[in-house]
């Protein structure tokens, strides 16, 4: 795969921007409605409506979580097309690492436009992402 023109580092970057703002939105309201749960008055409510609220509050935490870890990764990614992250934008670490060490060509460390169009804010290639999957969930 070659290295992203600077047409679609453009491209990239509006799409990050576009995604970073709806859920950076998404969050919000998710905080609001987690907070609002929390103030209900208990002393009104049965006592399983408590459980299916804290439920429901748990949830919509793990959610706001999830949400904000796709925001770091998206910030992440546009430091990387502004050249200040790590690595260059579109490159997978695991597949520098491995072109440094000579285990690869240097010209295949490039993660496939299909997949930075599909997710821009990819850190990995889709074979270094399915290892680290199985790492995690060992």
């Amino acid at each position: 795969m070659p290295k992203p023109t600077k047409a679609e580092l453009n491209k990239y970057r509006k799409l990050l921007m576009a995604r970073l703002s709806v859920l950076k939105g998404d969050v919000g309201s998710m905080r609001e409605e987690a907070l609002q749960a929390s103030e209900q008055d208990a002393s009104v409510d049965h006592l399983g409506d408590h459980g299916s609220d804290n439920y429901d509050q748990a949830f919509l935490l793990g959610l706001i979580e999830n949400e904000e870890e796709t925001i770091g990764l998206i910030e992440e990614a546009l430091d990387r097309i502004d050249g200040k992250g790590e690595w260059a934008y579109g490159a997978c670490p695991m597949c520098l690492e491995e072109a440094e060490e000579g285990r690869m060509k240097k010209g295949d460390v490039w993660i496939p436009k299909a997949r930075l169009e599909y997710l821009p804010e990819a850190r990995y290639c889709v074979r270094h992402k399915e290892e680290e999957e199985r790492r995690e969930s060992a």
